[in-house]
């Protein structure tokens, strides 16, 4: 689906959002299910090789890290880039499902916060920190050292097969290590851009200097 269509799904949808041509973006009112509501504005640029950039506006949410608040920007934070790419690729294939499934989860978050003081379930630990997380996440495993090493072969063009030694150490293959879950991890890391590999790699780098 072409990027005005999804924008016309968003609009119907959720009648209180604005499409605003000129600087490519929503804005407006975003209704929560549970009957909340927040004025946001939604940036379109960097959609769909990122999660589109967006602003609570109507300042509820303070702009600090332990809130979910990039600093530098005012925009939300919702996960890593990495993780991010690979949703782009698996579960988040449009714009209202990217509002659906991740800015209204954001909101939603934000609103529990608000009552008890804490989040519903929370997120990865700011810079470095979390970048790393992320991609333990994704590979499912904890070791640095394997996971940057995966990356920097990435970049060389190297490749894992499905019948070489899992990337974990078990000495099983790829494609049987823990029951297939490896090799399905492994080919999401795979939908990671390059350039992001590279950028992020000085992270590993930062998190083995503290170690």
């Amino acid at each position: 689906m072409d990027i005005s269509n999804q924008i016309d799904e968003v609009l119907a949808k959720h009648k209180g959002l604005i499409y605003h041509l000129e600087e490519d973006a929503l804005s407006g009112e975003l209704v929560l299910p549970e009957g909340d509501s927040y004025e946001i504005r939604i940036v379109l640029e960097q959609y769909p090789q990122f999660f589109p950039m967006v602003y609570e506006t109507g300042g509820r949410i303070p702009v600090k890290m332990d809130r979910h608040m990039y600093t530098d920007s005012g925009s939300c934070c919702f996960t890593t880039s990495a993780k991010s790419q690979i949703l782009l690729k698996t579960k988040i294939t449009s714009l209202l499902k990217f509002i659906d499934e991740i800015v209204i989860r954001f909101l939603e978050n934000n609103s529990f916060y608000e009552i008890n003081g804490k989040y519903c379930y929370d997120e990865y630990d700011h810079g470095s920190i979390g970048i790393v997380q992320s991609y333990q996440d994704i590979l499912g495993i904890k070791d640095i050292k394997i996971i940057g090493s995966l990356m920097i072969q990435r970049l060389k063009n190297k490749k894992l097969r499905i019948k070489d030694l899992c990337y974990c150490n078990s000495n099983k293959s790829l494609k049987k290590c823990n029951n297939g879950l490896h090799c399905n991890n492994y080919r999401l890391f795979r939908m990671i851009d390059k350039n992001l590999l590279y950028n992020d790699l000085k992270h590993f780098e930062n998190a083995l200097k503290n170690n």
